[in-house]
C-alpha cells in the first residue's frame, strides 16, 4: 500500500510493466494539468573520463528528435502548444526528464516522450549544435560560486576514483570525431527500462493511465542491467583533515565544514541526520548561530546531510562569516566542534526526536497538493531511493527513536573526517593554483597544528552560551478544521474597512486543511521612503538589524511550519504569515509586539558588519549572471519612484551613519496605512480580532489611500529606440546579457488575452531559432512582463558567443521576419490550439490554500479586486478572432512600437559591440533617460 496524506484524495498505484519498469500512476480527478516524468539511474558519475559531461550531453540530446518523431522541435513544440513545459536535469546518480501537459494532450506527450528512451536519433548536425549549448551552459556556470566549490570538492577526492570528475562537459571534453558514437553507446549502454522509473500523473482513471505506461513505455528495451554501484570510498585519511582556501566570484565569505560520515540512507525511517542538522542548524535561543552573531563572528548558518554515491553521507555546515569571523575562523570552528561536543555529551533527547517527529506528521497528514509539473519530477528521484510504499511520505517520515544511531553519527562528527572550505576574496592572488574547469583559485593543505589543536581541545572549550534549544511551544495542539457552511463566499470580502485600514477575508471553503495565511502590507511614505536613494539603503541596514531582533522568535514558529517573512515593498512594509491556524493564533501578535519593540540602539555593536553586508550585497548584483541583471533593471528603469540602481545605493552607503538608522526607526512606521488579506481556517470575527489587536500595537498616524506613494511606470515613445548600456566590470565574465523590451500599455481583459495568447505562439519558435539553432547562448527566453499595470514583451538572451548588438539585431529579425510570417499566415486550426493553451491555464485551478492566497492578495495589491478574473477571461476568450490578435501584433510589435533595450557588455564581446554600430539613443544614466520620457499614471493606485 502506497501511503498517502489523510487529506489527500487522489488514487495512486505502482505497476511493473513487462519490461521491468517501474511506474508510479497518479488520477487526480480535479487537476486541469498533467504531467510525467521518467528517471534514469545514471549521471555523471558514469561519464568516460575521456569525455567527461557525456551524461549531460545525452540528457540534451534526447530533445532533439526521435525515429518516430524527427523533428528536432515537434516534442517542444506539441507541449508549448498544449499549455506544458519541459525540463530536465542530470545529477550525480540520474537523469530525470519530465513535463506537464493540458489533459487532453497527455496520451500524445507520452507517445513522443516514451521515445527519448526507445530511438534518438542522435543526427550529426544536432550533435554539433548541441555540443555548443552544452558548452553556453558551461560558460554560464563559469562565475557560479556553487558549481567552482562543487568542482574542488570533487577534485578533493582520490584521484582516479569515480567521484573525481567534471560533471557539466564543454566543447573541450566533448568536441570530438567519435562523440556521436559515444553518446549512441552511453544510450545504449545505460538505458535500460529496469533502470527506470516512471510517473503518469492524469485527470483519467488509473486504468486508462496503466493502459498508456504498457501501450508507449513497454517498448523501451529491458537490458536487465545492474544499476550503477560504487564501493570505492573517494575519501580517506590520505585526503581527510583538508582545509581549502579559494576566491569567490561575489565578495562573501564562508566557511563550510563537510564531514563525511556513514551512508544515512539506510536510516530514512530513523533519521539521525535530520536530528543533528535541526540542532546544529537551529537559529533560537542557545543555539550555535546566536553565539556566533553575538560575538559578531557570522551573520547565517545551514546545517543538512546528503548522500552521495549511495555509499556515504555528508554533514555539510555553511556559514556565512563576518570580516571579524574571516580573521578568527578557527574560533568560529571552535564554537561548531564545541557545540558538536555538547551534542555528544548530553547525548540523544528523545523529546526532540519526538518534536520534530510531531512536526513532520502534522506536515505530511495535511500536505497541500503541488504543482504537477515539479511533484512527478521529486517522486521519479525518489523512487530510485525508497521503497514504492514509502515514496509520498519518505521526506517526512521519523517512525523509529534509534538513539544509538544519532550517537553514532554524532561521534563520526570530528577533525579527521572533515574537509574545510574558507572562500573570501581578500585571497585573490595569494593562493597560487588554478583549478582546470572554473578557473578558480586555491590552496589546498592538510590541518596545520592550529586547527587540530582546535578539535582535540573542543571537548573542554564548550562555550555555556551553547545548550539545547527550548522547547518549541508553537507545536500545533489542536488541528480542527471548520465545518463547511452553505453560502460561504467564493472570493475575498471587504469586511473591515477605516480611514487607515482594509481587511479583505475569506474563509477557505475549499480545501479543508487546518491552515491560515496573514498577507500584511504597511503603506508608508515617512523619511522619504520611496522617493530618496539614501532612504533606501539606510532602509535595507534597519531592515538587517531588524530580522535579527526577531530571529530568535521567529526561529520556533519556523521550526513548527509556520513561515513568517518581513520585507521592504515599493511603497512600505510586506509581512506574510502562514501556517497551522492554531500556532498562528498564539504567534501573530507576538511577532507585530517584536518588531514594534525593536531598537536599533541594542544592536549598536553589530551595526558595522551589517552595513558591510548590506555594501556586499548590493556589490554582489553585479556579480550575478548578466541576464538576471539586466531583467531585474527592467522595472528599476521603466518605474519612477521606489526604483534605485544598485550604484546609486552604494553611494549612498558611504553618508550613512548609526544615528541616520536610528532616525529612521523612529519615524518609519509613524504614519501609515493597512491592507490585509485574511484566509484560511478561521471565522471573519477571529480576522478582524486581529487585526483590530493590531492596529493598538502599532499606535500609527493614519495615511490615507490618496497619500499613498505613486509608482508611475515610465510611458516609452515611438520616436525613438531607448538603449541603456553598461559594461560588466568582472574581468572573467565571458557572457553578456541582453534584453529588447516592447512596451504595450495599460491591457484590459481582453487585450491581456491577446498578450497570453501570443506569448504561447512565440515561446517555443523563439527558443529555437535562437537558441537551438542560431546557438546564441544558453539562457533564452520570451517573457510577457508587467510593470506596475503596464504591459510588454520582453525578449531575454545571455550570449557568451555574440555581442548585445548582434543579439538584439538576431531578436528583432526574428520578431520581424520568422514571428510575422508565423502571425500572418496562422492557420484557424492552429489558432485555436493555442487559445485553447491559455484556456487551460485559465482553467488551472489553485492546487493550496497558499497558492489561492497569493492569487488573490494580488488582486488585493493592484486595487483591482478582479477575484473572478480568470472567469471572466474565460467568457471573452471564445469570441476572440484570429485577425484580432494578428493587428494587435502586427500594431504593437511591428508598425507601432516602442522599444526599450539594455545591454549588460562583457569584457570579452567590447570591442565586438563597438565595432557593430545600432541606431539607438543611447543612456548610462537612469536618472538622464527618465527625464526624457513621459510616465502613465499609477494603475495600482487610481
Amino acid at each position: 500500500m502506497i501511503h498517502k496524506s489523510t487529506i489527500d484524495k487522489r488514487t495512486f498505484k505502482s505497476v511493473t510493466l513487462s519490461n521491468s519498469l517501474l511506474c508510479l500512476l497518479i488520477s487526480d480527478p480535479e487537476t486541469e494539468k498533467s504531467a510525467a516524468a521518467l528517471n534514469v539511474d545514471v549521471g555523471s558519475l558514469e561519464d568516460p573520463v575521456d569525455r567527461m559531461g557525456l551524461a549531460h550531453f545525452c540528457e540534451h540530446m534526447l530533445f532533439m528528435g526521435t525515429d518516430k518523431y524527427p523533428n528536432e522541435n515537434e516534442y517542444q513544440q506539441y507541449i508549448s502548444k498544449n499549455a506544458g513545459s519541459t525540463n530536465a536535469f542530470t545529477s550525480e546518480l540520474n537523469t530525470n526528464f519530465f513535463f506537464s501537459v493540458a489533459n487532453q494532450a497527455l496520451e500524445g506527450a507520452l507517445d513522443r516522450f516514451a521515445q527519448f528512451f526507445i530511438s534518438p536519433l542522435f543526427s550529426d548536425s544536432c550533435t554539433e549544435r548541441e555540443m555548443k549549448a552544452v558548452d553556453s551552459e558551461y560558460n554560464m556556470n563559469l562565475q557560479n560560486d556553487f558549481w567552482r566549490k562543487f568542482q574542488l570538492f570533487h577534485n578533493a577526492s582520490l584521484a582516479g576514483s569515480q567521484y573525481n570528475k567534471f560533471m557539466i562537459g564543454n566543447l573541450k571534453t566533448l568536441q570530438f570525431e567519435d562523440t556521436r558514437a559515444r553518446l549512441q553507446e552511453f544510450h545504449k549502454r545505460y538505458y535500460s527500462a529496469n533502470v527506470m522509473k516512471l510517473v503518469i500523473y492524469g485527470q483519467q482513471p488509473i486504468e486508462i493511465l496503466e493502459g498508456w505506461a504498457q501501450t508507449y513505455f513497454e517498448a523501451i528495451q529491458n537490458k536487465n542491467l545492474l544499476p550503477p554501484s560504487y564501493n570505492v570510498m573517494p575519501f580517506d585519511q590520505t585526503n581527510l583533515g583538508q582545509l581549502i582556501k579559494y576566491v569567490p566570484i561575489k565578495n562573501q565569505d564562508y566557511l563550510e565544514l563537510i564531514y563525511i560520515i556513514d551512508n544515512l540512507y539506510p536510516q530514512y525511517r530513523s533519521c539521525p541526520g535530520k536530528y543533528l542538522s535541526h540542532l546544529i542548524g537551529h537559529e533560537g535561543e542557545n543555539s550555535l548561530l546566536s553565539l556566533l552573531i553575538k560575538e559578531d563572528l557570522a551573520q547565517e548558518l545551514s546545517a543538512g546531510p546528503s548522500n552521495t554515491m549511495k555509499l556515504f553521507s555528508e554533514m555539510s555546515i555553511r556559514i556565512k562569516l563576518t570580516q571579524k569571523g574571516l580573521q578568527q575562523y578557527l574560533k568560529v570552528v571552535q564554537y561548531v566542534q564545541g557545540y558538536i561536543e555538547l551534542l555528544k555529551q548530553k547525548g540523544p533527547q528523545e523529546w526532540i526526536f519526538k518534536e520534530i517527529q510531531a512536526i513532520k506528521k502534522l506536515e505530511f497528514d495535511f500536505l497541500e497538493k503541488g504543482d504537477p509539473f515539479n511533484y512527478v519530477c521529486t517522486l521519479a528521484s525518489r523512487m530510485q531511493l525508497y521503497p514504492i510504499e514509502d515514496v509520498l511520505r519518505s521526506p517526512y517520515l521519523m517512525e523509529e527513536y534509534q538513539p544509538e544511531q544519532i550517537q553514532k553519527i554524532t561521534n563520526q562528527l570530528t577533525g579527521d573526517r572533515l574537509i574545510m572550505f574558507l572562500s573570501s576574496q581578500n585571497y585573490q592572488n595569494q593562493l597560487g593554483n588554478k583549478e582546470e574547469y572554473f578557473g578558480t583559485e586555491y590552496s589546498q593543505t592538510k590541518f596545520l597544528e592550529d586547527i587540530t589543536t582546535v578539535f582535540n581541545n573542543a571537548a573542554n572549550n564548550i562555550s555555556p552560551l551553547l545548550n539545547l534549544p527550548p522547547q518549541n511551544i508553537y507545536i500545533p495542539e489542536h488541528t480542527n478544521v471548520l465545518p463547511l457552511q452553505n453560502g460561504l463566499p467564493q472570493f475575498p470580502q471587504l469586511i473591515l474597512q477605516t480611514e487607515q485600514t482594509d481587511l479583505w477575508f475569506k474563509q477557505d471553503d475549499r480545501f479543508q486543511v487546518p491552515k491560515t495565511v496573514i498577507q500584511l502590507r504597511i503603506n508608508t511614505i515617512e523619511t522619504g521612503y520611496g522617493k530618496l536613494s539614501k532612504t533606501e539603503a539606510i532602509a535595507k541596514i534597519w531592515q538587517a538589524l531588524l530580522k535579527n531582533h526577531v530571529r530568535e522568535f521567529n526561529y520556533l514558529a519556523e521550526m513548527a511550519k509556520i513561515d513568517a517573512s518581513l520585507q521592504l515593498a515599493a511603497n512600505g512594509l510586506e509581512i506574510s504569515i502562514s501556517g497551522f491556524s492554531d500556532s498562528i493564533s498564539r504567534f501573530v501578535i507576538g511577532m507585530f509586539q517584536k518588531i514594534i519593540s525593536f531598537k536599533p540602539e541594542d544592536y549598536q555593536d553589530l551595526y558595522e558588519s551589517t552595513f558591510v553586508k548590506i555594501t556586499q550585497e548590493l556589490e554582489n548584483f553585479k556579480r550575478s549572471q548578466p541576464y538576471q541583471q539586466v531583467h531585474s533593471l527592467i522595472s528599476v528603469l521603466l518605474r519612477e519612484g521606489s526604483s534605485f540602481e544598485t550604484q546609486e545605493l552604494l553611494d549612498q552607503l558611504t553618508n550613512i551613519t548609526f544615528n541616520d538608522v536610528i532616525h529612521f526607526s523612529n519615524n518609519f512606521l509613524k504614519r501609515c496605512r493597512f491592507e490585509w488579506l485574511i484566509m484560511g481556517n478561521l471565522v471573519k470575527e477571529e480576522a478582524i480580532q486581529i487585526v483590530e489587536k493590531s492596529l493598538d500595537l502599532f499606535k500609527a498616524k493614519t495615511l490615507k489611500y490618496e497619500q499613498v506613494l505613486q509608482i508611475r511606470p515610465v510611458m516609452l515613445n515611438q520616436k525613438e529606440i531607448c538603449n541603456y548600456t553598461y559594461d560588466l566590470t568582472e574581468p572573467t565574465e565571458t557572457n553578456s546579457g541582453i534584453v529588447v523590451h516592447y512596451q504595450i500599455g495599460k491591457p484590459d481583459l481582453r487585450t491581456q488575452l491577446y498578450n497570453d495568447i501570443l506569448q504561447t505562439i512565440m515561446k517555443t519558435p523563439f527558443f529555437a531559432q535562437l537558441r537551438t539553432t542560431e546557438q546564441l547562448g544558453y539562457a533564452v527566453f520570451s517573457l510577457l512582463s508587467d510593470v506596475r499595470g503596464v504591459s510588454g514583451f520582453t525578449f531575454l538572451i545571455q550570449s557568451n558567443a555574440k555581442c548585445p548588438n548582434y543579439v538584439q539585431d538576431r531578436i528583432r529579425t526574428f520578431i520581424n521576419e520568422n514571428l510575422n510570417k508565423l502571425i500572418t499566415e496562422m492557420s484557424e486550426q492552429d489558432f485555436e490550439q493555442f487559445k485553447n493553451s491559455v484556456k487551460v491555464q485559465l482553467q488551472e485551478k489553485d492546487y493550496s490554500l497558499i497558492k489561492e492566497s497569493a492569487r488573490m492578495w494580488n488582486e488585493v495589491q493592484k486595487h483591482q479586486r478582479l477575484f473572478d478574473r480568470r472567469l471572466q477571461q474565460l467568457n471573452i476568450l471564445d469570441d476572440i478572432k484570429l485577425s484580432e490578435v494578428q493587428q494587435y501584433f502586427r500594431t504593437h510589435l511591428i508598425e507601432q512600437t516602442k522599444q526599450f533595450e539594455i545591454h549588460a557588455v562583457s569584457p570579452t564581446h567590447k570591442k565586438d559591440q563597438e565595432d557593430i554600430k545600432s541606431d539607438s539613443l543611447l543612456f548610462s544614466s537612469s536618472e538622464k533617460f527618465k527625464k526624457k520620457q513621459g510616465l502613465y499614471p499609477d494603475y495600482y493606485y487610481q
